[in-house]
């Protein structure tokens, strides 16, 4: 046999060629093979590398050090979970060992789309520098796919792009940046610290979930440390879920409970000892954790061990005390679950003893510091606002709509929202003395200017209203909410069609961006016209009044003990009256919110999260509305006038007389500011009055806004219609004789 051509010897062994052409093929496919699955703390240990950038315990990552994180991180692994709230402490590694994780694992390992937001821009720009920036340097498989350093593929501080998705960190403060982008992953870092309302654009809670809802395979995670109780975002979210409890077992008897700072004992120095100047005769060095089962003395070291055994086991710790919903909640975790050196018993105890001994001196903030940052729960505020059963004992027996004896000028206050117009009607007299005459919620679109419950608005403001000395009043002046950019539009629509400079003022008002009570509660409007030529109406403008509502909440509220005119009692200045019959969601919703320290150490109103505040809402704009009119400066003859053009109006007549023009001119000329813009008034057409309502006044159709006349003197008035009685027809002044024929009328 011939042996075989050279040209052919590489050929001829066929298993040799086929292992190096499936081995070629292994290679090639590895690259396109998806990534082996991984649980979020699998890739956390696997992956990540702390840096001394970001953490005290650089090296590779260890759940052992953060034990009770481990049940978090499972949540999320969980299909069923779309949002998970975590209640936490301030120092007990959730930033990163949760947030961290969670992203590095969805640019690494799962790419998505994802954003984080936090109280404003300035720290999500320290969470870039200080957390996330560090954990990518640090950690191979991050920096493989996110280049820190490269501007041309749009990364920034607040942006990181990577094959596959895009992380961005906004400042729960823009409305813009809150909304613009869907997301699979959202993050919510201190939803306590954020704004509620995202410049009247709604909570920023709710504006990210409707960024993810478009992902069924969304997770929505928040976090962060509680502030007040009942004012708490984060209180709020772990309410509607499973509320999940840390239980740990002890050494000795094995029960489990949740670590609770009662269970903490300080014993005292020896009695032959002199006090400590701040701990007194306690001696923090020596304080212990005990079980409550079997009262087993806990070490650190034992405390430590036993939050490690709970994390191993299969619920990692972690029992849910309500049923699921789709949202797991996790909360009484406080520094008794951290393994911190920091978080030992002793430190806590030299801390708590400190914030006791200023809250027994009058300064109460640092007990809430460590009542919120060391052991994660809400600090409760009492005495410093009245209970809804005070209000209740309090309401006075007049009827609804009819105004009380003292009530003197009529003031229509509307919250507007996005299905309803919620109303107050408010009357005031001598020294801003306030009678509450209806609170109520009129429904309907109120996005469409003129129509729906805009058109209830008006038989309000234009019907009569019966005061209890039998005489018929109308409204004064009105105001209305335009802080929402959905509905703003119909409410400036309104305020251009029925303002009436000098006789009733209808004003566009907001509510200023303060929140601890900088802005004065009046303040000179500025002019905001979004449709500026359409209309011989618009080119007036509107005159935006921007209402200083924590300075008004400061004078209706109070935040010290007995401060606030709701608390006062009786009659006279600055007293506040309602109704027996009042809607009972009116008492809940005055008392809405309260006047809390924000992380800055100042303090700050904030709502409570059990309660509308519509009705609170409403009595500031009423406060407002006063203090523009120049109530509240008004001397004693100023109100006789008044009161004297109230007790003489027409007790007979379905049409109510006009006042007295002199009497119209000196209660105007000398109460009122001139306004900074008025827009010609526009004919109205007479709606339908409400079935039981009293007689509606007509308006009348005006072509322009009459001169202003000359100001009257007031004294003289007064003498006119005091002297004039005696006088004979033809000695009286031409003042004198007017009045004698209103008297005679």
């Amino acid at each position: 046999m011939q042996p075989a051509p050279d040209f052919l010897a590489g050929f001829l062994d066929l298993e040799q060629a086929a292992a190096a052409l499936a081995e070629m093929l292994a290679r090639a496919w590895a690259n396109w093979a998806p990534p082996k699955p991984l649980s979020y703390a699998e890739w956390a240990e696997s992956e990540r590398e702390l840096s001394p950038e970001e953490s005290a315990l650089p090296g590779p990552y260890s759940l052992d050090n953060t034990p009770m994180l481990r049940g978090i991180l499972a949540a999320c692994d969980d299909p069923a979970v779309r949002k998970i709230a975590t209640q936490k402490p301030a120092q007990i590694g959730y930033t990163a060992g949760v947030v961290c994780s969670v992203m590095g694992y969805n640019a690494a390992h799962r790419p998505s789309v994802q954003v984080a937001v936090f109280p404003r821009a300035q720290s999500a720009r320290d969470f870039a520098d200080e957390k996330f920036d560090p954990m990518v340097r640090a950690t191979k498989a991050l920096s493989a796919c996110i280049s820190l350093k490269s501007r041309a593929k749009g990364n920034s501080t607040l942006r990181k792009r990577y094959a596959g998705g895009l992380i961005k960190l906004v400042g729960a403060n823009s409305p813009a940046d809150v909304k613009s982008t869907s997301a699979r992953i959202v993050v919510v870092e201190e939803p306590d610290d954020a704004s509620q309302n995202v410049k009247g654009q709604g909570d920023v809670i709710k504006l990210v979930e409707e960024r993810a809802k478009t992902y069924e395979d969304h997770l929505i995670l928040i976090g962060g440390t509680p502030t007040a109780k009942g004012a708490s975002n984060i209180e709020a979210e772990i309410a509607v879920s499973d509320a999940r409890v840390p239980m740990i077992p002890c050494h000795d008897c094995g029960e489990s409970h949740t670590p609770q700072w009662e269970n903490v004992t300080i014993p005292e120095i020896p009695a032959d000892q002199p006090a400590h100047e701040v701990y007194g005769r306690s001696d923090p060095s020596r304080a212990f954790y005990s079980c409550p089962h079997c009262g087993s003395v806990w070490t650190d070291e034992q405390r430590e061990a036993n939050i490690l055994a709970a994390s191993r086991r299969p619920d990692y710790g972690w029992v849910a005390t309500k049923p699921f919903n789709g949202i797991a909640g996790f909360h009484e975790l406080s520094e008794l679950c951290s393994t911190f050196v920091g978080s030992r018993v002793p430190v806590l105890a030299r801390k708590f003893l400190e914030a006791q001994a200023k809250l027994e001196a009058g300064d109460p903030g640092e007990m809430i510091a460590f009542w919120n940052s060391s052991l994660g729960r809400c600090w409760e505020y009492k005495g410093e606002l009245p209970e809804d059963q005070e209000l209740i004992d309090r309401a006075e027996d007049y009827p609804e709509w009819q105004v009380p004896v003292g009530g003197i000028e009529l003031l229509l206050l509307v919250d507007v929202q996005h299905d309803r117009l919620a109303v107050s009607l408010w009357a005031v007299g001598r020294g801003e003395e306030m009678w509450l005459v209806h609170w109520g919620e009129y429904y309907g679109t109120t996005i469409i200017p003129l129509a729906g419950a805009w058109l209830e608005l008006e038989q309000l403001m234009q019907r009569r209203y019966q005061h209890a000395l039998g005489v018929w009043m109308t409204v004064r002046a009105v105001g209305i909410d335009c802080s929402d950019g959905q509905t703003s539009d119909a409410g400036y629509a309104f305020v251009r069609r029925h303002h009436q400079a000098g006789v009733r003022p209808v004003l566009a008002l907001k509510g200023a961006s303060d929140d601890e009570g900088r802005v004065e509660i009046w303040t000179p409007p500025r002019l905001v016209d979004p449709n500026k030529r359409a209309t011989k109406a618009s080119k007036a403008g509107v005159a935006i009044n921007i209402v200083g509502t924590a300075k008004a909440k400061d004078l209706i509220l109070g935040y010290a003990a007995n401060a606030g005119r709701i608390r006062l009692t009786g009659t006279g200045a600055g007293r506040m009256h309602w109704y027996k019959g009042v809607r009972p969601d009116w008492y809940a919703q005055m008392l809405s919110e309260i006047k809390v320290p924000n992380r800055s150490g100042r303090r700050a109103w904030k709502k409570r999260t059990d309660r509308h505040n519509e009705a609170l809402d409403t009595c500031v704009y009423a406060v407002y509305l006063s203090r523009y009119l120049r109530l509240h400066l008004r001397k004693p003859v100023q109100w006789d006038v008044a009161e004297l053009m109230l007790r003489q109006s027409s007790l007979i007549d379905d049409t109510p007389p006009a006042a007295p023009p002199a009497l119209q001119q000196a209660v105007v000329v000398l109460t009122e500011r001139k306004p900074a813009q008025a827009a010609a008034p526009a004919v109205v057409e007479q709606p339908a009055g409400e079935q039981g309502a009293e007689p509606t006044a007509q308006p009348t159709a005006q072509a322009a806004e009459p001169a202003p006349a000359e100001p009257m003197d007031i004294m003289a008035l007064i003498d006119a219609h005091r002297h004039g009685r005696g006088k004979p027809a033809k000695q009286r002044t031409p003042l004198e004789t007017m009045l004698a024929a209103r008297r005679a009328r």
